[in-house]
């Protein structure tokens, strides 16, 4: 697998946030990711160090990084802390850092972005690093980082990973679908995220389903 740990994307992000400031992931692979992997030609995963896939993360490359990074940190502690099993287990200072490992599909920094064709699975999709990890045996969910206007939900291969999350949760029993975070919480967890990024997401699929009609 070629996913990261969130250790490894806080990181990341704390090492060059001066550089990013409100920049997106297009500025993130351009100026920083590409430069990084140019000699070796992999991708970031494979550079710092790649895990296992836990959660095939979905989201809009325009969405500012620290955004994008804040989503991600907040769903890792929220799926800490409801995990019950792990609660009765572990102290208080494990839990507050139990975040950190959790594990991470992220297309920018799992592809090699210097062989995408490839990575897209030559015009393939079932053969592409976004299927093959999304249905891979590991993965648990996927994760949408959602921004105040949900643009994920206007993207196409977004939109096309939705359709292959809404397949695996019928087919897959422990599979737990689609999981829509923000920095303020997880949409699926009860009182973790915001009434606005609730609403945001409303919207938009009532815009999608009228221009579907």
């Amino acid at each position: 697998g070629r996913a990261v740990m969130a250790e490894q994307l806080w990181d990341f992000y704390e090492f060059f946030k001066s550089f990013i400031g409100d920049r997106d992931m297009y500025y993130v692979n351009t100026n920083i990711i590409m430069p990084t992997t140019k000699q070796e030609q992999l991708s970031l995963a494979e550079f710092v160090g790649p895990s296992t896939v836990t959660f095939f993360v979905s989201h809009y490359w325009g969405t500012p990084f620290h955004h994008f990074v804040a989503s991600l940190k907040k769903h890792a502690t929220l799926s800490m802390q409801m995990d019950q099993d792990f609660s009765d287990r572990t102290g208080d200072s494990v839990r507050r850092s139990a975040w950190r490992n959790a594990r991470y599909w992220i297309c920018s920094l799992s592809n090699n972005q210097w062989n995408v064709s490839k990575e897209l699975g030559s015009g393939d999709w079932a053969r592409s690093s976004f299927y093959r990890s999304l249905t891979s045996p590991d993965c648990q969910a996927t994760v949408m980082v959602m921004d105040e206007e949900a643009m994920p939900l206007t993207r196409a291969w977004c939109l096309f990973e939705v359709l292959q999350t809404f397949i695996l949760t019928k087919r897959k029993k422990d599979f737990d679908g689609l999981l829509m975070c923000t920095p303020s919480g997880v949409l699926n967890f009860p009182g973790s995220a915001s009434v606005d990024a609730a609403m945001a997401v409303a919207e938009r699929l009532k815009n999608t389903r009228k221009e579907g009609e």
